[in-house]
């Protein structure tokens, strides 16, 4: 083994670059202008579309529109929804029913 100035010199060599480059504390580049966060303000208003059944965890495979499926399933066990703009606003045909299928005219772009 090395003899103990040795050892108390590498010891200092190592504290020395950690703090030099600054791995030792916050980082040194800021949050960008958009990166903002807010818990406190109003809930913006959203829409959303339930496919599957009312208890169900989404779509008819379990979460298939998202591209992930079966996440009614151990070890997820939970409910997906997935988002896009509005391709259509107030869209809701007469006596709907949660279990049924209805076909649309809607163009997608």
């Amino acid at each position: 083994m090395g003899s103990l100035a040795n050892n108390i010199m590498v010891v200092g060599a190592v504290l020395a670059a950690l703090v030099a480059g600054g791995s030792c504390g916050p980082p040194k580049v800021p949050p960008g202008p958009n990166i903002t966060t807010n818990y406190n303000g109003k809930w913006l208003t959203a829409r959303a579309t339930w496919y599957g059944q009312p208890n169900g965890a989404g779509a008819p495979d379990n979460g298939g529109a998202c591209g992930i499926k079966n996440v009614n399933l151990p070890p997820y066990s939970g409910m997906t929804a997935c988002g896009k703009k509005v391709i259509a606003k107030d869209v809701i045909p007469a006596n709907w029913r949660p279990d049924a299928v209805y076909t649309s005219n809607v163009q997608f772009y």
